[in-house]
């Protein structure tokens, strides 16, 4: 089995979600006493949260980077990074490890090809719906980006900066989510992608008209799959 190595913290709590369910699905495929093998290094939300509010990606970039060297020098085999807006450093991160870094938005745009969705809506921190990191990767295989309004881009950010990121959300937010949902769909958006790994543990699919895509989900089914396999 190969050592999974997490970047998490950002928040610890989808991070918890990311430790319990590796380890889940890892005792699913292979029985008895098996857990995952992992190193988590947890960062303190605090300091990549000031960093992001003064638009310092240079400095999330080297935070997170020296993070995966040490996880790399450990012993891991690859780097997860357990959040959407990180990922917007993640091609710099790349060329400083020499181990492959599973990246959410390919493995959430290789699960759309499968499901032959061709427009779907994207929600997540500004950070993660304005950045083409995600609807670039998108794009290159002709799959549109439905967004939210502007103002709507605006609640879902606080929302998820305000109360998800503290590990709640309020009856209001969830019911600005749900619309936000709906205008997606109305938009021509076929499915709905959870870009944020907190949004999934409030809403779920009986929540919402549109098909949901859990990035969280899929990120930990891909590492799981790599920590797996035999190549």
């Amino acid at each position: 089995m190969k050592t999974l190595g997490l970047i998490g913290g950002i928040s610890y709590h989808s991070t918890t979600v990311y430790y319990n369910l590796i380890n889940q699905l890892v005792n699913e495929k292979l029985g008895s006493n098996h857990a995952a093998k992992l190193l988590l290094y947890s960062v303190n939300y605090a300091d990549f949260k000031q960093l992001q509010t003064n638009n310092d990606w240079d400095g999330i970039e080297n935070m997170l980077s020296d993070i995966a060297i040490k996880l790399e020098n450990a012993g891991a085999d690859c780097i997860l990074l357990c959040c959407n807006t990180a990922h917007i450093i993640a091609d710099e991160l790349r060329q400083k490890i020499k181990i492959p870094l599973i990246h959410i938005a390919d493995e959430t745009t290789k699960e759309l090809v499968k499901l032959r969705i061709k427009k779907v809506g994207l929600l997540g921190t500004k950070f993660t719906m304005e950045n083409p990191f995600f609807a670039g990767r998108l794009a290159n295989v002709d799959i549109e980006t439905a967004l939210p309004s502007p103002m709507e881009r605006t609640l879902i950010h606080n929302a998820i900066l305000d109360e998800l990121s503290k590990g709640s959300l309020s009856s209001k937010s969830k019911e600005v989510f749900q619309l936000v949902i709906q205008n997606l769909k109305e938009k021509g958006a076929e499915a709905v992608i959870f870009g944020c790994t907190e949004i999934g543990m409030f809403i779920d699919q009986t929540d919402c008209e549109l098909k949901i895509l859990d990035t969280s989900i899929i990120h930990i089914k891909a590492a799981v799959d790599f920590a797996l396999s035999t190549t």
